[in-house]
């Protein structure tokens, strides 16, 4: 079985959030443990620990798979039997995968007991958890401006649910967003990680935080627990993506497309978490908690 192969469709994901894109890394890590070639445990957490790199080359700015990987990683025994070994990562993947499902649903409850009733909200891109909280309060009368997200445009699918939700929605380009913040009561984002930087999100939304700040609209995030980063562990943004994403057939044009930026806690107000919701600075003493397998901080030096 070939390595690169069982990454591929986390690499080729464009328009999925972190949650999404977990439970497509948790399907690879599962496949790995029970199918790759091995002769013991230890040989199959070695051969694990290369897949792990891989998901993370994948998709290097998401923090649940780091979470992932720690889990899978930690049910290898070296002293099980082959069999036995395959059974616990296989085990320990799905369970994470089932747990991202069940911590969106909790930080969606949240959310919609939290979101004002009547409130307007500004989002951009898609976030599942976001999605969840939003369609939790579709009877609170919200309306919800949708910024697009481009260069894939993943907003469009988030306004398309909540509309079918019967939620009044308003589709609007990023560039929009300085002239609609002054309508919105509150900026409701997701994130793909939570460290030491901040919190990182798609592309646009540091300007959008910047802007809510500008005009005192509280800025939330929902995060749950797999999003939280060790402390010191790196926050991915040069992840550059194909060019023609943004301008097919170019030339003599270099077009710069990454879909990643950070948020200074500075800019947030409350993360939303599967635990409750709590200040930036809360949430930094609480991941003092999390830890990463010894592979990934070999991977997190890399990235240095």
């Amino acid at each position: 079985m070939n390595l690169d192969a069982l990454v591929a469709p986390l690499r080729a994901d464009v328009v999925s959030g972190a949650a999404v894109v977990a439970r497509a890394a948790a399907a690879a890590m599962r496949r790995g443990a029970l199918q790759l070639p091995s002769g013991s445990a230890a040989e199959l957490r070695d051969i694990l620990s290369q897949l792990a790199w891989r998901v993370m080359d994948a998709q290097p700015a998401m923090a649940p798979l780091v979470t992932l990987i720690t889990s899978v990683l930690q049910a290898v025994r070296d002293d099980a039997a082959l069999d036995e070994a395959r059974a616990a990562a296989a085990a320990a993947a799905e369970a994470f995968r089932e747990e991202v499902d069940d911590r969106g649903h909790r930080v969606g409850a949240v959310l919609a007991k939290e979101i004002p009733t009547g409130s307007t909200v500004l989002t951009l891109s898609s976030s599942s958890t976001v999605r969840s909280g939003l369609v939790e309060a579709r009877d609170r009368g919200l309306t919800v401006i949708c910024l697009e997200g481009r260069p894939m445009n993943e907003g469009q699918g988030l306004a398309r649910t909540l509309a079918h939700a019967g939620i009044d929605v308003v589709l609007a380009v990023d560039a929009a967003a300085e002239s609609l913040v002054p309508e919105a009561d509150l900026v409701l984002l997701g994130a793909d990680s939570v460290g030491d930087a901040g919190v990182v999100n798609k592309i646009g939304s540091l300007a959008l935080a910047r802007s809510a700040a500008a005009h005192s609209i509280p800025v939330w995030v929902a995060a749950d627990r797999s999003k939280w980063l060790p402390s010191g562990f790196p926050q991915v943004l040069d992840d550059d993506r194909p060019p023609e994403e943004v301008w097919r057939g170019a030339r003599g044009v270099r077009v710069w497309n990454r879909y990643f930026e950070c948020l200074p806690n500075a800019l947030v107000t409350r993360i939303v978490t599967d635990s409750g919701s709590m200040t930036p600075e809360d949430l930094s003493s609480r991941r003092r908690e999390v830890k990463a397998a010894p592979v990934l901080e070999e991977w997190a030096a890399a990235q240095r």
